[in-house]
Formats: C-alpha cells, structure tokens, sequence
C-alpha cells in the first residue's frame, strides 16, 4: 500500500464525519427551501415531495408585500446594530483600561463583570418587566437596544482586553511621549490595529441580537416594535392556522440578513477569533 493510499485510508473516517456533519446541518435547510417553494397544498401533502412541483415563489412574495414586514426588519436592523455599537461604545474604552492599567480589584472587577453574562436573561425578565413597566418605558425601542447592549457588553469587554494586550505597551508609551492622550492612543492606534478583533465582536453581537426572540416578545408587545424573529414566532401560534409554505420563506428571508453579514465580514471575523492568541 503506497503512502498517498495509507492517508486517505487515515483521513477516511474525517471525512466521513465531515460528509455526515454537512448534511446533518444542510438537510433541514434543503428542505424549508423546498417547503417554500411549494404551494400550500403540496406543502402538506403525503408522502412529501422533495422537488417542489410546480415550482412557485408566491410564499417569498406574500413575505414582502406583508403590511407589517417593511417595519419588523427594520426594527430587527435597529436591535442588531444599535445593540453592537453601544456595546462597543462601553466595551471599548473599559478593555482598554483593564489590559493597559493595573489598580486594586481589577482581577475580581474582570470577573464580576464576567459572571454578569453567565446570568440567564429569563431570570431577569419578570423583574425587568415589571420595572419598565412602573417606568412607562415598555415599547421603547432605545430601552430595547440598552437592555440588549447590557447583555454584549461583558464578552465585548473581555475580547477587547485581550485584543489589547496583544498589541505591545510600547506603542503607548511612544505616543504617550509625543503628547498623545489615551483616547486619541485608543481611536488612533489600538483601534485599526484590533479591527478584525472588533468585526468579530460586531458579527457575534448582530447574530445574538437579530435571533434574540424573548426580549422583544416581552418588553415590547407592540406590533410596531417588533422584530422579524417574534413575527415568525407568531406564525406558529396563528390561531387561524400555519401556512407551512409562507413559515419556511419567513424563516429563509428573516436568515439571509445574517447570512450575508457573515460572508462579507467573514475574513475579518476568521483573523478577529485569533487576533488575541499571540501577543508581539
């Protein structure tokens, strides 16, 4: 047996897992794409059919021209990017000063502030909710976007500290001494430098703020405040019933934004997860 035969017969089992790996995770998504391009008739009909026929793109059309959709992706863009960037907005300047300084407590201040994102956020929802509700400021889309940043800010602080310490002290301290302020040190030259880092957070944050489902459900009721995911929600438990053609092109058009924030940030993201392995 030559030596190009003994590994592929070592890598077999890899790619088994691989090839299993694929379909398990591509086989549902095959088939809401299929559901959706079926008629509602076809859709529910046994035994099912794989390839629809006859083909018809009437569900995604009814998706769009919804009266509420225009709204709910625009609310669900709002969360998303609003959440990230008051997020970094904290998580910036706090990791900074924890990888750059050193003062009494910062070790068990770090992991308050980790143990805070480890709180399950259902735990706070009654609590919360009858809080803002005292307030008058439930459907408030600024307390959604607060409450949804509040939940990024711990992780976004963590990277940003580890980001930060890979870059050497001694740029700091280089523009400390041409009369560099530690903002302008911050905005100027830790920023460009742990960009990809920060495309990562922003990717990580969008996809756990656009999926997020509770929180909008519960601290904003209002039809009009509501995102794409509890409009989906809401077509499971329609009372008159689940159109499963026009629930699978909801599903398929409420992923491709996320979908497409990956791919265009996805070699940033890539180079951003290990930005922080090795310092110099």
């Amino acid at each position: 047996m030559s030596a190009k035969t003994q590994t592929d017969v070592m890598r077999f089992p890899a790619w088994l897992a691989a090839a299993l790996l694929i379909l398990f995770v591509a086989a549902p998504m095959a088939w809401a794409i299929s559901t959706s391009l079926k008629t509602e008739v076809k859709a529910v009909s046994f035994p099912p059919e794989i390839i629809p026929d006859p083909l018809t793109f009437a569900a995604y059309l009814d998706v769009f021209t919804h009266k509420t959709f225009a709204i709910e992706l625009f609310n669900s863009i709002l969360y998303a990017v609003g959440s990230v960037i008051v997020a970094l907005m904290v998580g910036l300047p706090a990791g900074y000063a924890a990888a750059r300084f050193n003062f009494r407590g910062k070790n068990i201040l770090m992991l308050t502030i980790l143990a805070t994102a480890m709180v399950p956020g259902v735990a706070l929802l009654v609590p919360t909710y009858y809080l803002l509700d005292r307030l008058g400021l439930l459907n408030n889309q600024i307390v959604i976007i607060i409450i949804s940043a509040a939940r990024l800010a711990p992780q976004t602080v963590w990277f940003v500290q580890n980001f930060t310490a890979a870059v050497p002290k001694e740029i700091d301290e280089a523009a400390l001494v041409d009369g560099a302020t530690r903002p302008q040190i911050l905005m100027r030259l830790i920023l460009p430098l742990i960009r990809p880092g920060l495309a990562a957070i922003a990717v990580l944050g969008m996809i756990t703020t656009w999926n997020d489902y509770i929180t909008v459900a519960v601290f904003a009721p209002d039809t009009l405040k509501r995102t794409l995911q509890v409009a989906l929600v809401n077509q499971v438990f329609d009372a008159v019933g689940i159109s499963w053609s026009y629930t699978m092109a909801f599903s398929i058009v409420a992923s491709i934004p996320v979908v497409l924030i990956f791919l265009l940030a996805q070699k940033w993201f890539v180079a951003g997860l290990t930005a922080g392995t090795v310092k110099g």
